[in-house]
């Protein structure tokens, strides 16, 4: 609650004469509340006239003040309502000051609660990072690089229209939003993930500001798929041979890059799955490893591992990276390295070292002897990791293994083999029907003369 301030009298002249000049002014209650507005006199020194003061009550025992004009004393300056005032101008000004500066508050707190593309995007990144950290930190890059730093961030989402993504798709450039107009646009798989990013982030600030409905409808056009990003990548499946030869130059040029390219080929997981692998997922007497299954999808799977079989050489060169290790440990790891400074005056030059071993952590790390490793196997230089999974998917239909065992063990559903691997399905099924054809020509006459003597034979 405000002070009580003390009653003055400043409605005429001669009563705001009679006040004795001091530090502070006079206040007089112009409008009552649980936020009073006062009015307040200053009175000046040698007889110069008094300036009027306006004072509201912030709350927490603050306020806020203005000066409103000088005031009336000298009858030679008559009031003119803007920089002399009587005491009823006065009044009357410091109630206006008051409610405009309410109103600039009220204004502003309702801009902060206005659900804005800016917000919801934020939100979205925060919840994403709260799920899963790596992939929320992926989604905060690619959002943070092309949408929060371009005017649609500031729009409010009841506000949206056709025109503001219009706006903002055409300024889509690889290396973020900038002027640079001859820069080439983004890949269509890239501005796939980034609409399926921003159009999860929309709706979810749409839903819990409960927003209309025609609002959703806007970010589904605004954030349409582009029309190639539904053709996936040609897959890459290699021979068994290219497999092997592959897996042996990635052990040449780094024991640990080795072990990782073995596991995939082996599994055919994804990066992710095997870099969550643990020395206890590693079941040497079973020869097999149980593989952690992916976070991709909505919510909880109903099995946390994928157990995969591996083969006698597999399991043999694993067996020394599990010897003597913790069942909680990372079953693959790697160095990791420290820039250690250099010497100028001693002429040594700044070098990397070997700080640590740790767990892979993410597949930009696999890059570099990636491509070494290509090369040195003599595989076409656009091979990238994800081949190891495709081939390994199509071996198990090519074997003649059920659909849903392939997709079980590969930690993907039916649906998704038979969209991206319905070619060798078809090759698949037509191998194993062939087996059950038969020859629908009539028998040549010899073969006719053994049947029914083989007739005769049973007869007897």
């Amino acid at each position: 609650m405000p002070r009580t301030t003390p009653e003055a009298t400043l409605n005429t002249r001669t009563a705001r004469a009679k006040l004795k000049r001091r530090p502070k002014p006079y206040f007089r209650l112009a409008r009552a509340g649980a936020f009073p507005v006062h009015l307040g006199y200053y009175r000046q020194a040698d007889g110069r006239p008094g300036t009027w003061i306006a004072r509201r009550y912030l709350g927490e025992q603050r306020y806020g003040t203005a000066a409103l004009g000088t005031a009336d004393d000298d009858p030679r300056l008559p009031a003119d309502g803007k920089a002399v005032l009587d005491f009823d101008q006065a009044q009357r000004a410091a109630l206006a000051w008051a409610d405009g500066q309410m109103a600039a508050e009220r204004a502003e707190k309702t801009a902060a609660n206005v659900p804005t593309v800016r917000r919801a995007v934020e939100a979205y990144i925060a919840a994403r990072k709260a799920r899963d950290a790596a992939a929320g930190a992926d989604a905060e890059l690619r959002l943070t690089h092309h949408v929060l730093g371009a005017p649609l961030a500031d729009v409010a989402l009841s506000a949206l229209t056709d025109q503001h993504f219009a706006t903002w798709r055409d300024g889509l450039r690889r290396g973020g939003r900038g002027e640079r107009k001859e820069a080439p646009p983004l890949a269509a798989g890239t501005l796939a993930r980034l609409f399926n990013d921003l159009r999860a982030a929309l709706r979810a600030g749409v839903a819990k500001a409960r927003l209309p409905a025609d609002v959703l409808v806007t970010i589904k056009e605004g954030c349409a798929r582009p029309e190639d990003a539904s053709r996936p990548r040609a897959k890459q499946v290699l021979a068994d041979a290219d497999v092997r030869r592959l897996v042996e130059a990635a052990a040449a040029q780094d024991d640990d890059f080795g072990a990782l390219v073995l596991v995939l080929a082996a599994t055919g997981a994804r990066f992710d799955q095997i870099a969550r692998a643990t020395v206890a997922d590693f079941q040497a007497g079973q020869r097999r490893i149980m593989v952690p299954v992916s976070r991709k999808g909505r919510g909880s799977k109903a099995q946390s591992v994928v157990a995969v079989p591996l083969p006698d050489d597999v399991v043999a060169r694993l067996r020394p990276l599990a010897a003597g290790r913790a069942g909680h440990e990372p079953l693959l790891t790697r160095w990791h390295h420290l820039q250690e400074a250099g010497d100028r005056a001693a002429g040594r030059l700044p070098r990397w070292v070997r700080t640590e071993r740790k767990a892979w952590g993410d597949a930009a790390e696999m890059t570099r002897p990636w491509r070494a490793a290509v090369a040195a196997a003599k595989l076409p230089g656009d091979l990238v990791p994800y081949c190891l999974r495709h081939s390994s998917i199509v071996r198990g239909l090519r074997a003649g293994l059920p659909v849903r065992l392939v997709a079980a063990v590969h930690d993907t559903s039916v649906a998704m083999i038979e969209k991206h691997y319905g070619a060798f399905i078809v090759d698949a099924t037509e191998d194993l029907l062939r087996r059950a054809v038969v020859p629908l020509a009539p028998a040549p006459p010899a073969e006719v003369r053994s049947l029914a003597a083989a007739r005769e034979r049973r007869g007897a």
